[in-house]
């Protein structure tokens, strides 16, 4: 067997060569997948059905509005429900059902671009409904009765594709028990 440095130095090189390429064709590989149960999971996402309807509750409580928005199982007052505070945030193209209620002070609580001026006042329900239109952001203005300003009560509508909607809800915080609707 005729062994010489060329021959021994070839196969060597070719040998590492070779684990490199199977490296990098596994790393290529790994992020193909990746990449692909991403794509499916951001089209999955996409392809869900649009939210045409949602119902919100709106509570006023010591100068702040607070939105509790249904959950997972789309129901509204259930263990899964998220709050947000200062920003509303809907669907596009939806109806939105709100009860508005407060725990301390009587509040107005207006967004001028879809002619909502209502009322959320202790011990009082009050119930409107807003259709939401195309994507965009919008003045949510609170106040509150007594005269003062409280920049905790000034906002904005967000209006989103129903994908975006969910994404932001989900990033809320979880909501008191139904029990306790807000607080």
């Amino acid at each position: 067997m005729n062994s010489s440095p060329t021959s021994t130095n070839s196969r060597f090189l070719l040998r590492r060569i070779g684990a490199s390429a199977r490296s990098a064709a596994l790393a290529a590989g790994g992020l193909i997948v990746a990449g692909i149960v991403a794509w499916i999971g951001w089209v999955g996402f996409r392809n869900e059905p649009a939210l045409t309807h949602l119902d919100v509750n709106v509570v006023g409580l010591d100068y702040h509005l607070y939105f509790q928005y249904p959950g997972p199982d789309s129901v509204l007052g259930t263990s899964d429900d998220r709050l947000g505070t200062r920003n509303f945030f809907a669907p596009a193209n939806a109806r939105v059902d709100l009860n508005l209620t407060s725990r301390d002070f009587v509040y107005l609580v207006e967004i001028p671009e879809v002619g909502l001026y209502e009322v959320a006042a202790p011990g009082l329900e009050f119930k409107t409904r807003i259709e939401t239109g195309d994507s965009g952001v919008h003045s949510l203005l609170g106040s509150q009765m007594c005269g003062y300003d409280h920049p905790e009560l000034i906002g904005d509508f967000v209006v989103q594709h129903s994908a975006d909607f969910r994404r932001t809800v989900r990033k809320l915080s979880p909501a008191p028990s139904p029990a306790n609707r807000t607080q």
